[in-house]
């Protein structure tokens, strides 16, 4: 069960993940404490609070100039959500629900909480649409979302089953189900998931060509199952059908960055020439893409400079930049945006957390000591901020205590070890069923040469997500580094078959 929610706080945006991506550490030349160091990095992928059930009464029946009344504000909020001005669409939907609190009205109020980062008002309108209409399955999804974002896995893996089990012809609950088993290297039920999520995307695409979000909904499925030619002819279509969404260019950019990823690697292990060339066409048509969808977002803001969405979408694109090709330069940019959003929301859990995860992302990759030193001072403050406004959001727990340990990579003392243990023991006690926290908190653990400890949590770590390669690579080091070889070269075996599995699809 979700710990409970404190009212009045907000997370993250649930479209902006952390995408980090690391390899299964290979038998090393270095030593044992460096390669347990290493293998920290495979827990940096984490990501979010509580969820809060309200139920309401089954609203009295209005009289016939009331409902036309509440139909009129409801489809001018439709009008309004669809042009992007969420925030004028809650303002018609407060009206029509202040009257009738019907359940799609809940609904979509939610959805425009969730796309302007309000997201515990968001899980309050999903709370109470499924109050009124427990079978809306829609509300099962977005409330899911959220709790994946906010590394709840449990919670949202209940609601994507809720969702399927409601209407098994939605793609997205199945291809988002497919994703948090992918993560967990439980391959065989993901792809399941993701080739039943693309089956029906493809037959909304035969019924309608012009379906922009069935083409949006497989190629995020090819994309996760790493088939990133079909995901970006999926793309193409959508960019075809709306050139001007700052979304559809940030996740074609994505793709492309993947694929030059994808290719490196081909021309790292054999590929040649050709893969170099066809690794650099990715590249500059990612670059393309962001570029794109930043000029898209100022255009937004240059339109109407006093709606925040335009400022978001921005963010949403320095973003996606930055984690693609590490560029400082995107990092200030985005972090200056959400400078000025967080004047605005002042207690907004999610700009904070946003602002400082970009921040402990630059203190770990800028190559100037003093640089990083500020970034990372800055990076603790804004996740200090989170946790005041919110004990409960997991995510920001164990970026917290990650960015302790990557600072203790970087030369940091013992204590900021101890102070990251204790960070990610939170999180456990949060999330206690979440492998990814035990590889953390084990990690944290080896640094501090606590190694009954780091061996404990990596057990932990296999026994609850047995697919997971980082579980085993790590528990692998530090029976290395306690002299155990034969368990040690075992589970390195075993961590390098997994990720070649995970690699091969």
């Amino acid at each position: 069960m979700l710990a409970p929610r404190r009212k009045g706080t907000e997370d993250r945006c649930w479209q902006s993940r952390r995408n980090f991506r690391e390899p299964v550490m290979e038998n090393q030349t270095s030593s044992p404490r460096r390669q347990v160091r290493a293998a920290s990095c495979f827990a940096w992928a984490a990501v979010v609070s509580a969820i809060v059930v309200i139920c309401f009464g089954v609203p009295q029946a209005a009289s016939a100039a009331t409902v036309r009344t509440d139909d009129q504000a409801y489809l001018q909020a439709e009008k309004e959500f669809a042009g992007g001005d969420y925030d004028a669409a809650i303002a018609s939907l407060d009206s029509a629900i202040s009257s009738s609190p019907e359940p799609d009205y809940h609904y979509l109020r939610g959805e425009c909480f969730r796309k302007t980062w309000r997201l515990d008002q968001a899980v309050d309108d999903f709370d109470r649409t499924l109050g009124l209409n427990p079978k809306h399955a829609r509300a099962h999804y977005s409330r899911g979302l959220i709790a994946e974002y906010r590394d709840y896995w449990d919670r949202a893996l209940e609601d994507y089953d809720s969702a399927v089990g409601l209407d098994p012809n939605l793609s997205l609950p199945y291809i988002a189900r497919g994703g948090i088993r992918w993560k967990r290297g439980e391959l065989e039920s993901a792809t399941n998931d993701l080739n039943r999520g693309i089956k029906l995307a493809s037959e909304a695409v035969l019924a309608n060509p012009n379906d922009a979000a069935a083409y949006r909904s497989r190629a995020l499925a090819f994309r996760t199952l790493r088939q990133f030619d079909r995901a970006l002819e999926d793309h193409d279509q959508m960019i075809r059908l709306l050139p001007d969404s700052v979304e559809a260019h940030i996740e074609r950019g994505r793709t492309h960055a993947a694929k030059y990823e994808q290719a490196m690697h081909a021309a790292q292990t054999g590929g040649g020439t050709e893969a170099m060339v066809v690794a650099e066409r990715h590249k500059a048509a990612s670059v393309a893409d962001f570029d794109q969808a930043v000029r898209l977002a100022t255009r937004l803001i240059e339109k109407s400079p006093n709606i925040p969405q335009g400022y978001r979408m921005r963010v949403e694109a320095f973003d996606a930049r930055f984690h693609a090709w590490k560029d400082p330069e995107d990092c200030r940019f985005a972090v200056a945006d959400l400078d000025m959003i967080a004047r605005l929301a002042p207690d907004c859990a999610t700009v904070f957390f946003r602002r400082g995860h970009l921040r402990a992302v630059a203190a770990a990759t800028d190559g100037d000591a003093t640089a990083a030193a500020k970034h990372f001072d800055a990076a603790l403050a804004d996740l200090n901020q989170v946790i005041r406004l919110d004990p409960t959001f997991a995510a920001a727990w164990c970026e917290r205590g990650l960015h302790y340990l990557r600072a203790v990579q970087r030369g940091g003392d013992a204590e900021l070890s101890r102070r990251g243990a204790g960070d990610l023991s939170e999180m456990i006690r949060l999330v206690p069923k979440e492998g990814r926290a035990y590889c953390a908190r084990g990690s944290a653990h080896a640094l501090l040469s606590d190694w009954q400890q780091a061996l404990a949590d990596a057990n932990d770590a296999v026994r609850l997500c047995p697919q997971m390669p980082e579980a085993y690579s790590l528990r692998g080091l530090i029976h290395d580094c306690l002299g155990n070889q034969d368990a040690a070269h075992a589970d390195l075996a075993r961590a390098r078959e997994l990720q070649e599995r995970l690699g091969a699809k």
